[in-house]
């Protein structure tokens, strides 16, 4: 069975784990150099950031970095490598580790979508 562009499905998840590599890598990138260049000359974000992380602190020490890949792995709108990797920017936790519980969630959600996906195309081709 084929998916999207006649791709195998495996491809496909594939892709979609490198897209989730590449938005999670310019993603961070990007908040750290405007935190550098432009949020530390701004005392509002820095408060603001400050804050979420004080907040965040007894999430990430109940949960862990569990929590986060729980949180990426969820596929509903708001939920994904976007937020998660703006969330685990925000809680200061390490590159390293952000990056592999995301991967973990995003290898769940997009297993989720894919199947998903599968079982969709069977039931048509079933029926029609």
């Amino acid at each position: 069975m084929e998916i999207g562009f006649d791709m195998h499905p495996v491809a496909v998840f594939m892709v979609t784990m490198a897209a989730s590599i590449l938005v999670f890598s310019v993603e961070r990138a990007l908040l750290n150099k405007l935190h550098a260049s432009t949020f530390v000359k701004r005392s509002f974000f820095n408060k603001s950031v400050d804050r979420i992380r004080i907040r965040g602190l007894p999430l990430i020490s109940r949960y862990g970095l569990f929590g986060l890949a729980v949180f990426v792995a969820i596929p509903i709108p708001g939920a994904g490598v976007y937020a998660g990797t703006l969330l685990s920017w925000l809680m200061g936790l390490g590159w390293q580790a952000s990056l592999s519980m995301i991967l973990l969630g995003a290898t769940v959600s997009n297993g989720i979508v894919t199947l998903s996906v599968l079982g969709i195309m069977e039931g048509i081709n079933v029926i029609g």
